[in-house]
């Protein structure tokens, strides 16, 4: 294992339960509130009402700013920091999906930046301080709640960046898993494939592969998002899979199973970030259709090879890709995943576009090195029709 700092100062409040912290926490981050929250969900399961009854039991005053949509665009990060600095709330609640802790992340940040917030995702700052967060997630998948990530799009350029920086960990995080059992099929769906996508990609893309703790982890957490998964997918009330698979997604970005990995590359998350950033797409499913393109390409890799052996069980040498692309298909089939990226909605004009802005994102990342412009485009090319065709 490599040498490494791990610290994860959120505190969680994870269960049935969790809620009935609120009262007492809330009072010790401040008076005044800014409340954020999407667009139906929260409403959907009733746990708005209890964090309303909590705020005003608790005599903080507190204004709504709400609307946030799946990939969270700039414009509203900007209007919500303009609405924030005219309130000037103590504090922020997160409440939804990751779009909405997101978004909540880079306004926390913005508020005491004098200049665009986009300078953050292009590097050209670094964030001095952000306002305290604390994260209900309503939806398993992105693991916002856990990390200090924000991911945010350029509807004017197409193009989806992301932020990582301490000051935006979650001070308080409450984690009620009964909240997803209103979560559709193809959302639950999309959420699983976006945690297992995390785990995947510290397996597969770290330089230092080695037999140790966090890789054991992540194929652990890829075995039982499978698992749970598909209870979930057909019993939706079913809290057991519902939690697991909730507290898998937290943890897989929460800097566990990347500790002692040393350095390590989001590939596949270099060519995602321009499919939802130009069509709008669930991040999930983008990142299910790419990373079962990438296998195809590089199945006959030994690392792949080892994917397919330690997470899917299948064993001997003898046609061990082959089966293994068969097992990933029959996991894809059940959750009724579209296979390729022309079924939702992208067509071969589209890909020198996507190309280009994936490239930008490894250039960011300063991986341009590591996957050059021709691996961009082969995994683009194969996605388009699919890799089980």
């Amino acid at each position: 294992m490599k040498d490494f700092i791990f610290t994860l100062p959120v505190q969680v409040f994870f269960g049935k339960n969790s809620l009935k912290k609120l009262p007492e926490i809330l009072p010790t981050l401040g008076k005044r509130c800014l409340l954020i929250y999407g667009r139906s969900q929260a409403k959907r399961v009733g746990v708005y009402e209890k964090l309303v009854q909590s705020l005003k039991s608790s005599n903080i005053e507190f204004q709504e700013f709400s609307g946030i949509k799946p990939n969270p665009p700039l414009s509203k990060v900007k209007e919500g920091i303009q609405f924030a600095q005219d309130f000037k709330p103590d504090f922020l609640i997160a409440l939804g999906g990751g779009s909405v802790i997101d978004t909540a992340k880079a306004l926390a940040c913005g508020y005491f930046y004098s200049g665009d917030p986009w300078d953050f995702f292009e590097r050209k700052t670094i964030p001095e301080k952000a306002l305290p967060i604390v994260a209900i997630p309503t939806i398993a998948g992105s693991g916002s709640e856990l990390n200090d990530v924000s991911v945010i799009v350029n509807e004017d350029l197409g193009l989806k960046l992301s932020i990582r920086h301490p000051s935006l960990l979650p001070k308080y995080t409450f984690i009620d898993p009964s909240l997803t059992y209103t979560v559709p099929q193809d959302l639950t769906a999309y959420g699983v494939m976006d945690a297992f996508s995390h785990c995947f990609e510290f397996y597969h893309f770290s330089k230092h592969f080695t037999e140790s703790l966090p890789f054991d982890l992540a194929v652990l957490f890829m075995k039982r998002l499978i698992h749970w998964g598909k209870i979930a997918f057909v019993e939706p009330e079913n809290y057991d899979a519902r939690a697991n698979i909730f507290w898998i997604s937290s943890l897989a970005l929460s800097g566990l199973i990347r500790s002692g990995i040393g350095a390590y590359r989001f590939f596949l998350h270099s060519l995602e970030h321009p499919l939802s950033g130009l069509f709008d797409t669930p991040h999930g499913l983008n990142l299910a259709i790419l990373m079962a393109s990438y296998l195809r390409l590089y199945h006959r890799n030994q690392r792949v090879r080892k994917f397919f052996s330690d997470v899917f069980g299948i064993e001997g040498e003898r046609d061990l890709s082959k089966r293994g692309l068969e097992a990933l298909l029959s996991f894809y089939k059940y959750f009724k995943l579209p296979l390729s990226l022309k079924e939702i909605g992208v067509s071969s004009q589209d890909i020198p576009a996507l190309v280009e802005r994936a490239c930008k994102i490894l250039f960011l990342w300063k991986a341009e090195e590591e996957f050059t412009k021709e691996d961009v485009e082969r995994v683009y090319a194969l996605a388009l029709d699919g890799p089980f065709g």
